[in-house]
């Protein structure tokens, strides 16, 4: 997958693009479905695949007070889109001179002149340009006149739940890890580099490897977690918290601490990504730090058994 920043520097070839339009903030189970009928549609036409998306994402600019955080950075996507396929990532930089453009002006300035596009693939309720009155229903009218195709993907619907990145973000403000699983088509993910931190985990009996999470990116629901992560091609389960060590003193800084179960090494520098697997228990303020390291014992007994009963396929065997 080639990586294009300024939809400018895209440098049309003899393949045309089918591109699928959107922020695709988690790549959630509906978002693959547009990846994957975008994928589709060009290789029957023996075109290029493509996603276009903004960063940094419009509501962060367009509503600046408003407390709203990413399901995922911009690599992690990336990440992603690479393994569903996708021949291009093009990323424009969202600006005020593009958050005033008419949707008719997006279609002509980017989809016809930057991109000549053969298709797009949206989801039902897309929208784009000015204060967002563009809709799928105004791509269609203008894919005819201007001789480019429009594929609107329905909506996905999980029960009686219409699966969208608002739905996870509200069941992982909740710590509801294995249900947002469930929309997302995968475990939600975090990635940070381990950096130092006051070594109390040690002192505990209990090493943690903190990570530095971007900033923008939502958390679960303070608590402790089963995770799984990797390290040099080795996965391991662990013990995730997250929150603000009531215990010691009550921090505004949200502090990621991950504990490696049967592992031993340095992890200082490295960079970890920590998927959800399972909530144990909420983030408790102890009264003493040994009323703590109980806890973590009976949390740990916990999360073995939830690895034998349900995890135990996903572990390296000398992780169990």
């Amino acid at each position: 997958m080639f990586t294009i920043y300024g939809a400018a520097n895209y440098q049309k070839g003899n393949r045309k693009l089918f591109i699928a339009l959107g922020n695709f903030d988690g790549l959630h189970i509906a978002h693959r479905r547009i990846i994957s009928r975008t994928c589709s549609l060009a290789r029957q036409a023996g075109d290029g695949s493509a996603v276009f998306l903004f960063d940094p994402h419009p509501v962060t600019r367009l509503y600046p007070g408003n407390s709203f955080l990413l399901l995922s950075s911009v690599k992690m996507r990336s990440e992603i889109l690479e393994k569903l396929g996708i021949d291009y990532l093009i990323i424009e930089k969202f600006t005020e001179e593009i958050a005033g453009l008419s949707p008719f002006r997006f279609v002509t300035d980017y989809l016809i002149q930057c991109f000549s596009v053969a298709g797009v693939v949206v989801g039902f309720d897309y929208t784009f340009g000015h204060r967002g009155r563009g809709t799928a229903a105004h791509l269609l009218k203008w894919g005819e006149k201007f001789n480019f195709s429009v594929e609107v993907v329905p909506p996905v619907i999980i029960g009686d739940e219409v699966v969208s990145s608002s739905l996870i973000r509200e069941l992982l403000a909740r710590g509801e890890v294995k249900e947002a699983a469930r929309y997302l088509g995968s475990y939600f993910k975090v990635s940070g580099k381990v950096i130092r931190g006051e070594g109390r985990g040690r002192t505990l009996g209990f090493p943690t490897a903190n990570l530095q999470i971007g900033d923008g990116l939502l958390l679960p629901e303070k608590g402790v977690y089963l995770c799984s992560t990797v390290w040099r091609d080795k996965k391991y389960f662990a013990l995730t918290n997250i929150g603000n060590k009531p215990t010691f003193y009550r921090s505004e800084t949200m502090f990621v601490e991950v504990f490696l179960l049967d592992f031993t090494g340095d992890l200082y520098g490295e960079e970890l990504t920590v998927e959800f697997l399972h909530r144990i228990r909420k983030e408790i303020a102890f009264p003493e730090a040994c009323s703590l390291t109980e806890q973590i014992r009976i949390d740990l007994k916990k999360a073995r058994e939830l690895i034998r009963k349900e995890y135990a396929s996903m572990a390296d065997n000398t992780c169990l």
